[in-house]
């Protein structure tokens, strides 16, 4: 009988055990539940909130504010702080702090803390650098860090401000593909205990939402950014063609080619025909210091200057210095420009021109094996005149000489002079067309680094006589 109660009363016992033991894996399945649950509606309800804030085109800014209010909120913390990693990946930058946010870095004295107010303008003053502190080190490593009882935990920093003391925190690393974007900062739970390891899963799902978030907003500025700078080029390349020259001068004993392609989208390079009157023709070809918007702007000013210059004066060195003045004035004190300006006689081909520090001007006769340039000394204006007799001449900018091959090495005035002596009797639209497509055969590919630009001018007439040409020595003039 003893032993048969016995065995009912440890029957029994061992069906309340288990009665309790299935009750406790229900209650923690169904508290696991409760936070998956939990945690699929933080999830969806920050991704909502973040794609409506992310499709209505909105700044990062306004996308972190965002995430770190949501965080606050879904962890019931009293503060909550987000801090980006720097772009040369030194230190920690904080970008948003909600609620009363305790310094992590002990980096300012306590009697700082004095006052709340200046709580929230002092944290955000504080860079961390990487690897320093719990949160330098969390943004190093990218791991998460719970602490659930902070006041005796080494690693946080301790002050002496009555109400901004630390209990228990959170730190979460946003990480896109192995790389740390920041540290997700939740700082005191304010009910039922101590943030615990559901809490840390919560943040770290809402922390892998929000780096992606974030990395996604980068990307939508960075786009947007080069869509503006696509678009402001494109006003600056509309801008530019309209001050190339829109037609060819036509003269019956002269043939005239011109040819510009930049480097980049909007160059510096510049070439231009004036007609001053009806017998004398100015040729321009030019080169400022810079290239893309900037350098087109100056050399549009440049241009403005010469063309009302040049319908007042025959003199090419007095054109060039008075541009040289106005430039001056009106540029900054690192932009210079190169230029060669010319005045051809259409009636003689005399052909007179200033070259203020620009590449030589080239002069070659038909079926000639030799090439001359002219290339007075220094940054001067040289004057050459006298009629030409089937001869063509060559007006163009370093792009030319200086394009490189994969070996970087470059194109150079050698071979340049041997085209322009091979096919000297061509015209000169064909001459451009021979050295283009020797530049490109022998860059094989290579990206163009500088503008090449080039002007050449073929005169012909066979009842004129070939006359001597007389440098004569001129002022030196140099250009801002």
């Amino acid at each position: 009988m003893f032993t048969y109660n016995l065995l009912i009363i440890l029957l029994l016992a061992a069906g309340t055990i288990l009665w309790r033991t299935m009750r406790n894996r229900v209650l923690a399945l169904q508290y696991a539940l409760v936070s998956l649950e939990q945690e699929k509606r933080a999830n969806f309800d920050f991704l909502d909130r973040i794609g409506s804030n992310v499709t209505s085109g909105t700044d990062p800014n306004e996308t972190m504010d965002l995430i770190v209010t949501f965080a606050q909120e879904a962890t019931r913390s009293d503060a909550a702080g987000l801090f980006l990693v720097s772009a040369d990946r030194s230190k920690l930058k904080p970008k948003v702090v909600k609620g009363l946010f305790p310094p992590l870095q002990k980096t300012y004295s306590d009697k700082l803390f004095s006052k709340r107010k200046y709580l929230t303008e002092l944290v955000m003053k504080e860079e961390i650098p990487l690897g320093e502190g719990i949160v330098g080190r969390a943004a190093e490593t990218g791991e998460p860090l719970l602490i659930q009882d902070a006041l005796s935990d080494e690693r946080v920093p301790k002050t002496e401000f009555t109400g901004v003391e630390v209990r228990d925190l959170i730190l979460q690393p946003l990480t896109v593909r192995g790389e740390v974007l920041g540290v997700l900062a939740l700082i005191n739970k304010r009910e039922r205990g101590p943030f615990n390891e559901n809490d840390q899963r919560l943040v770290s799902s809402i922390a892998e939402q929000a780096a992606v978030t974030l990395h996604l907003v980068n990307l939508y500025k960075m786009m947007a950014e080069k869509q503006r700078i696509e678009q402001e080029l494109s006003l600056a390349q509309t801008f530019q063609s309209m001050l190339l020259p829109r037609t060819t001068p036509d003269y019956p004993n002269i043939r005239i080619a011109g040819f510009y392609r930049p480097a980049l989208e909007v160059g510096g390079d510049y070439f231009d025909y004036i007609e001053i009157d009806k017998r004398h023709l100015g040729i321009a070809i030019g080169d400022v210091s810079g290239k893309g918007i900037p350098g087109a702007l100056v050399m549009a000013t440049v241009r403005a200057t010469l063309q009302a210059e040049a319908r007042v004066s025959l003199s090419p060195r007095q054109v060039m210095q008075r541009v040289n003045d106005r430039v001056t004035r009106d540029t900054k004190e690192n932009v210079f420009i190169t230029m060669t300006y010319g005045i051809l006689d259409t009636a003689t081909g005399a052909f007179r021109f200033c070259r203020a520090g620009h590449e030589p001007v080239i002069c070659c006769q038909n079926n000639c094996e030799s090439v001359k340039t002219y290339s007075p000394e220094g940054i001067a204006l040289g004057i050459v005149e006298g009629e030409m007799f089937n001869v063509t001449a060559v007006l163009y900018t370093d792009g030319v000489v200086e394009a490189m091959n994969e070996a970087r090495e470059e194109y150079g005035e050698e071979r340049f002079h041997e085209i322009l002596r091979n096919h000297s009797n061509e015209s000169p639209q064909e001459i451009i067309d021979e050295v283009i497509h020797d530049i490109e055969e022998f860059s094989r590919g290579r990206n163009q680094h500088d503008d090449i630009t080039m002007v050449v001018l073929h005169w012909n007439n066979k009842e004129t006589t070939e006359s001597a040409e007389t440098p004569e020595t001129a002022e030196k003039v140099t250009t801002a």
